[in-house]
């Protein structure tokens, strides 16, 4: 296959993992409603059982935040249950009145981080692994990391900013005639490629996974 179309098919990936886990959650939330299940014991069981890819999510944050100096000073990585609802995982770092570049990057570490995590699973041979129980426990962390994998809307507070800063962009490489040589494109490309490839395996699975938990919580809230 070629880079191109393993790029697409990627993005397509992403799309599903961002859409399949939340159908996930608000079918799961619907159905232990319908049967008795307090709003408090429901967030915090989910909570719980998220919390490897909450602790892969805060850990990102916090880790970028430690690399672009902005002196992180807290972190949260385990939910804490507040008055009726669960509070998640959280960073706070120092950020300059006005900054947004370094923000920004904070705010999509999770994303990247998360690639990264899953990377390093199967490059190390985890999952799947030689044992039943070592593919088990490896195939849920990678449930829920990639549940996980994507910021919310306080982490992107800033990335209104990447528009006018990518249109600064071009006409700088426009105007200046700043060219960059077609080998180093493809170069790039056929690394990225290569991560892809390797990823590809687990994002299927949990893609596949997440699909057949919405098939039948759907199901099951139709017999109801």
């Amino acid at each position: 296959m070629s880079s191109s179309f393993i790029l697409f098919i990627f993005i397509g990936e992403v799309f599903a993992l961002y859409f399949l886990p939340r159908l996930v959650l608000q079918k799961s939330y619907s159905s232990l409603r319908r049967i008795g299940w307090s709003n408090r014991v429901i967030i915090s069981i989910i909570s719980i059982l998220y919390v490897p890819g909450t602790i892969t999510h805060e850990l990102s944050h916090y880790f970028v935040a430690l690399l672009f100096n902005m002196n992180p000073r807290e972190i949260s990585i385990f939910p804490v249950i507040e008055a009726q609802k669960v509070r998640l995982g959280h960073v706070l770092y120092e950020k300059n009145k006005g900054e947004f570049i370094r923000p920004i990057l904070i705010g999509i570490a999770p994303f990247f981080g998360a690639l990264g995590t899953i990377w390093f699973i199967v490059y190390t041979h985890q999952f799947p692994g030689n044992e039943l129980w070592q593919t088990v426990i490896f195939g849920y962390l990678i449930l829920t990391i990639t549940a996980n994998m994507f910021s919310s809307r306080q982490d992107l507070v800033d990335i209104g900013y990447l528009l006018p800063l990518g249109i600064i962009g071009f006409l700088l490489f426009y105007l200046f005639k700043i060219t960059i040589p077609f080998t180093y494109i493809t170069h790039f490309f056929d690394i990225i490629t290569v991560l892809i490839r390797t990823i590809q395996p687990p994002l299927l699975f949990s893609i596949l996974f997440h699909a057949i938990l919405v098939l039948v919580l759907t199901v099951l809230s139709k017999l109801k």
